[in-house]
């Protein structure tokens, strides 16, 4: 088992990338679904929480409509995540069910304190994959880092013990992984969180440093640890379980190489109101939203006529730095069309 958890796979989608090069239409190959806004956790580095919590649900027949829709139209993958906690929609297992029955690879991110009962059991043989969000080291971090109740701390846990037994008394694929966002602990005593997560049986584990969106004001101070002070930690790794530590994500070491943002034909957000989003860092902003799904189609809304305003805004950003976050979810992606549309010389010399 190895997850690939940083860097793009746009590669494995020839036949897209020929149609957008050729200036034709292309439709999202991945769409990340918000079922909800709301969430039972506050974290702190939140990449959402600048935008409004509140008890909004994506409606059922929107939804329905959508994963149906998207399914003639190529999309490939759907991932639950966005602006709240997905398992907190109860219309979740039901609508993750549908998209098995329409082909489409599926995935969830979840802080794992609804992962339980039924829903778990209908939920994890139709996923490719599952990253619990697991950002403190001990009950009283977590209660700093995620600002839920200290008991919710041994609850994610257990409940990611629960679905790995789940998984492997099933025989189920789907990759059950933890995602630890640092926020100053110290490496030993993140290793003792790793050493514990292996042990419940979990895929993978990955650190990645905590990056707030720009609007929201809380800031991680003190010294950054190196890749080479984990090495404690990377050495928990087995032919089983997966250590990533992704600190090539620093934002003091990232510098954007492409001028315009490319990537927005092959990728959609949709919120829990029905909103569609270029991303997730801009949601709310009217100049990056295509349109409404209680309004229209997805097909119509990806128009050449439809997406014209909202590409044609992000075109006329002179700086990106200045408006899009650093290392975005789709860096990867836009590094990778960039190099496609400004190649080397010499290129048939392969």
């Amino acid at each position: 088992m190895s997850q690939q958890l940083d860097g793009t796979k746009l590669i494995h989608h020839v036949e897209a990338l020929a149609r957008w090069k050729r200036g034709e239409v292309v439709y999202p190959i991945q769409l990340e679904v918000s079922p909800t806004r709301h969430c039972n956790h506050k974290c702190l580095f939140c990449y959402y929480e600048y935008t409004a919590r509140d008890s909004t649900y994506l409606d059922r027949e929107v939804w329905r409509r959508l994963l149906e829709e998207a399914a003639t139209l190529g999309t490939k993958a759907v991932f639950y995540s966005g602006e709240g906690e997905p398992l907190l929609n109860k219309d979740i297992a039901d609508m993750v069910e549908l998209g098995a029955a329409l082909g489409f690879d599926q995935a969830l991110n979840t802080n794992a304190t609804p992962l339980k009962g039924k829903a778990m059991q209908r939920i994890l043989p139709h996923l490719e994959w599952m990253r619990v969000s697991v950002n403190g080291v001990d009950a009283e971090d977590y209660v700093r880092v995620h600002q839920a109740p200290a008991a919710h701390f041994n609850l994610a846990l257990d409940n990611v013990a629960e679905a790995v037994a789940f998984k492997r008394a099933n025989g189920l694929k789907v990759v059950i992984g933890v995602q630890f966002v640092h926020t100053g602990q110290t490496v030993d005593s993140i290793f003792g969180l790793a050493e514990r997560i292996r042990d419940i049986g979990a895929d993978y584990f990955s650190i990645k440093p905590g990056m707030p969106h720009p609007d929201n004001p809380v800031k991680f101070d003190g010294p950054m640890p190196t890749p080479e002070d984990f090495a404690r930690v990377t050495e928990l790794a087995r032919p089983n379980f997966q250590v990533a530590v992704r600190w090539g994500l620093r934002e003091q070491d990232w510098k954007r190489p492409y001028k315009r943002c490319l990537s927005l034909p092959f990728f959609a957000e949709i919120t829990a109101d029905g909103r569609v989003y270029t991303c997730g860092p801009h949601l709310n902003k009217a100049d990056f939203c295509y349109g409404s799904l209680h309004e229209m189609s997805l097909k119509a809304m990806w128009s050449h006529e439809n997406r014209a305003k909202v590409e044609g805004h992000v075109r006329g950003i002179e700086d990106l730095d200045h408006v899009c976050m650093p290392l975005c979810r789709l860096d990867q992606v836009n590094r990778f069309l960039w190099d496609i549309e400004n190649p080397p010389s010499s290129v048939n010399f392969i």
